[in-house]
């Protein structure tokens, strides 16, 4: 359970583990619809869909874009372990979903991951991504609402 900073901040650093290693897999392979779906999607929320998306939709806009890239590694060890952890995230992220602003800079990384992926630049894509999901942490972790007083 993420019941706590501390569980959520380890979250963020198993995450930050095992994506980016994902990418690096010798099995990743794109498929390229869902990479089209993916790029709509996000450039959608960096055009103003941030303002206009409720909690639960932002959520799932995300774990889509890491849980596609997840099953793309053709790990299912990755890919069982991202969708476990957007599982057990997706209450703390929804009383983050206020904070508006952070969800279209987040969306712009993710355009920027997918166009690394794009062109097949596999180092660079985990790259971004790896520095992604610690920015995340860094951003997240230490908001104050994330849990009630006294967790």
């Amino acid at each position: 359970m993420i019941d706590s900073v501390e569980a959520y901040e380890e979250s963020y650093l198993f995450r930050a583990a095992i994506e980016p290693t994902g990418v690096l897999s010798p099995s990743f392979r794109v498929d390229r619809t869902e990479l089209n779906e993916l790029r709509r999607r996000q450039q959608f929320i960096v055009d103003g869909g941030y303002l206009t998306m409720n909690s639960v939709e932002l959520f799932e806009a995300n774990s889509d874009f890491h849980e596609t890239i997840a099953k793309w590694s053709g790990n299912r060890f990755i890919a069982q372990s991202v969708r476990r952890m957007d599982r057990l995230r997706r209450l703390v992220e929804y009383r983050q979903a206020k904070s508006r602003k952070p969800r279209q800079e987040q969306a712009l990384e993710h355009l920027a991951i997918l166009e690394a992926i794009a062109q097949q630049d596999v180092l660079r894509a985990a790259s971004l991504l790896r520095d992604h999901i610690e920015g995340a942490r860094r951003g997240k972790v230490h908001a104050q609402e994330i849990f009630p007083r006294g967790q």
